[in-house]
């Protein structure tokens, strides 16, 4: 078996194994980011993916910039799968993107984003979260 190069860059010898432990929808809710704060700080967790069209985000982005060196990527999100706690598009309200549903907020299911999503909307939507992202000051490092 090859040695992985990255262990060496990481400090660790060609023998040593790594596991990352990486969470994800952060800001989907207030528990995503107590939860991924307090996994973090106790060293259980490695890394973590946050949801910038949910309602929790500014908080999650707020931790992100208190703890640098926080591993935080962003979770593309072009869905919405709860029945009664839903998040909408962050890029376009036009029904035309075929990112909304008939109530206005992402598709429930991955099917309805297949068969409704326009690709240039699709791109603008995930463009327009990674910038959320690092406009709110987290180091997006996935």
């Amino acid at each position: 078996m090859r040695p992985n190069p990255l262990l060496k860059k990481l400090g660790h010898s060609d023998t040593d194994r790594l596991v990352i432990i990486h969470t994800d929808d952060i800001g989907m809710c207030q528990a995503s980011v107590q939860a991924f704060k307090n996994l973090w700080e106790f060293g259980t967790i490695s890394s973590g993916a946050v949801m910038t069209p949910c309602p929790w985000f500014p908080a999650a982005a707020e931790m992100c910039r208190q703890n640098p060196p926080m591993d935080m990527g962003v979770h593309a999100t072009l869905n919405s799968e709860w029945d009664a706690y839903r998040w909408s598009p962050i890029s376009t309200r036009d029904p035309q993107s075929g990112l909304l549903d008939k109530d206005g907020y992402f598709h429930q299911w991955q099917d309805a984003v297949y068969e409704n999503a326009k690709e240039d909307a699709v791109a603008a939507e995930l463009n327009a979260q990674v910038e959320r992202a690092l406009a709110a000051g987290i180091d997006v490092t996935h």
